[in-house]
């Protein structure tokens, strides 16, 4: 079975309209990500007291009104949070943070369990960092990244091949011919083609240089970049080529 890293269980604050690029609205979708979480009895957390608060809980079932989660094992906490006008639920999916405020939390039970039911939200966060997840491109067929480092001449292209790939940022093979990446570099417009989902373009800042050695000895040269200020739609294609990519290496795992 595959085991996520785990991800701290803290509420994420944003300045007015920076997590638009994070949110999900499709009912749909919140409604797999929250499946997905109950199915994998991933651990949640429930803020009340104005997030000054919180229990860990669990996801018990999930449907298209809302979600019922297990009851802290305290009254007094319960009694809290069927007071509160909302609530923050924050867990994770995919090695991803997602989080989203309910109102009107109430009593309630699944089965025979009691339980609390949270009303399935308009909108969810899902927010992943790079220091979170980091996924390592194929060997054989890895993705490439097309910079072109002359602004006003885009003929002039240089492929580079991608080490590993996040929502925030990439790791590139330094090229003994060819462009020098150094830090604080900024490029813009470059491409990546992520197969089965789509062509991105973005800009990148080179924030690192490193060097690896192989097995054999031989040392490389990589070069650690951050995608800069990522539109929504760059990050829906990122978030969607890691989960696909992530759910292949999934089903190829053994079970235990």
């Amino acid at each position: 079975m595959v085991k996520e890293k785990e991800i701290p269980l803290k509420i994420e604050v944003f300045s007015n309209g920076e997590d638009s690029d994070y949110l999900i609205h499709s009912k749909t979708e919140i409604q797999n990500i929250l499946q997905a979480i109950c199915g994998r009895s991933t651990r949640a957390a429930l803020y009340y007291d104005e997030g000054n608060r919180f229990v860990l809980t669990m996801l018990i079932a999930v449907s298209e009104e809302g979600i019922w989660v297990d009851p802290p094992s305290s009254q007094l906490d319960s009694l809290h949070i069927l007071e509160s006008k909302k609530v923050v639920f924050v867990s994770s999916h995919n090695h991803a943070k997602v989080q989203f405020v309910a109102t009107a939390p109430s009593q309630a039970t699944y089965g025979k369990h009691d339980a609390i039911f949270l009303p399935l939200p308009l909108k969810l966060l899902r927010l992943q960092r790079r220091d979170y997840y980091r996924l390592a491109t194929g060997a054989i067929r890895p993705l490439k990244c097309v910079i072109k480092p002359v602004p006003d001449q885009e003929h002039i292209k240089h492929e580079m091949t991608i080490m590993d790939i996040s929502v925030g940022g990439i790791s590139l093979v330094c090229q003994e011919t060819g462009i020098e990446l150094t830090p604080g570099n900024i490029y813009p417009n470059c491409e990546i083609e992520l197969p089965e989902i789509g062509t991105l373009t973005a800009t990148i800042q080179v924030k690192n240089t490193f060097e690896v050695t192989t097995r054999t000895g031989k040392v490389n040269r990589r070069a650690g970049c951050v995608f800069v200020k990522p539109d929504g739609k760059t990050t829906m294609l990122l978030q969607r080529y890691v989960a696909q990519m992530q759910r292949q290496a999934a089903a190829l795992t053994p079970k235990e």
